[in-house]
Formats: structure tokens, C-alpha cells, sequence
């Protein structure tokens, strides 16, 4: 169900890509910053952010399931695009997925993204999420 992966992206968006975000934020901080608040507004960023990209999120990882566990998406299409943008943020950060890119020849790039199908199942699970099923569903 995309209600099911949408509740996965929230929780990689909770335990897996604010704790990092934060714990830069704490290091790279100066005297002089509020870092509960940086924090907090990199929270409120990182969840519209996951709000917005939400839809592409699942479609890919539906795309990247039927295709042997790759997807690759062009960023000169606006959906690969975003696809791309939900990947990066969202899998490889947390350490879900690698990507590699190319230049395309008249401008823009390609991504290929492997998913870890293990380690995003593992978090899955620690979700809620029955992730073979909220794919088969949605």
C-alpha cells in the first residue's frame, strides 16, 4: 500500500536521516548558533521535503523492485527527477542504496540507484512495514 510506504519514508525520515543531520549540525555549530533550533527547522525541512517527494519515493521503489532492485531515472524528466532527489535523500544518505551517475550528452545526468533490499527490509520491519506486500499493492 503507498499509505504503508509512505509510513516507511516517514520513519527513515525520523530515525535515520535527522539523527545525522543533526549530529552535523551540533558539530559544525558555533557559539553564537541556537542548535535546538537549527535542529527543529531542519526537521520541519526534511518532513515537507518527504511530504512533497512521498509519491516518487514509492514509485520508484516499486520501478527499482521490478527491475531487479536498480532504478534508473534521467534528471532532465521532472518525475525521474524528483525520483532521483527522493533516493539521494532518503536511501543513499541513510545508507540504503548507492548511486553512480552519468552526463548526459545534451545536458542533465542519469542516476542508477541499487537499493540494499536487505537493509531497507530490516528497517521496514523496524517501521511496521511489510515492505514485500506495501510494494505488491500499491
Amino acid at each position: 500500500m503507498a499509505d504503508d510506504l509512505h509510513k516507511l519514508l516517514d520513519y527513515i525520515v525520523a530515525q535515520r536521516v535527522t539523527p545525522v543531520e543533526s549530529r552535523e549540525a551540533e558539530m559544525l555549530a558555533s557559539v553564537e548558533q541556537d542548535v535546538p533550533a537549527e535542529i527543529a527547522a531542519q526537521v520541519r525541512e526534511q518532513q515537507v521535503s518527504a511530504e512533497r517527494l512521498a509519491p516518487f519515493f514509492a514509485q520508484g521503489l516499486q520501478r527499482a523492485r521490478g527491475a531487479g532492485g536498480r532504478l534508473t531515472v534521467d534528471d532532465t524528466d521532472p518525475a525521474g527527477n524528483s525520483m532521483a532527489e527522493a533516493f539521494a535523500r532518503y536511501l543513499v544518505v541513510p545508507g540504503l542504496a548507492t548511486s553512480q551517475s552519468v552526463e548526459l550528452p545534451g545536458g542533465g545526468f542519469r542516476y542508477t540507484f541499487d537499493v540494499d533490499w536487505p537493509a531497507l527490509e530490516n528497517v521496514a520491519r523496524a517501521a511496521g512495514v511489510d515492505l514485500g506486500s506495501a510494494l505488491r499493492s500499491s
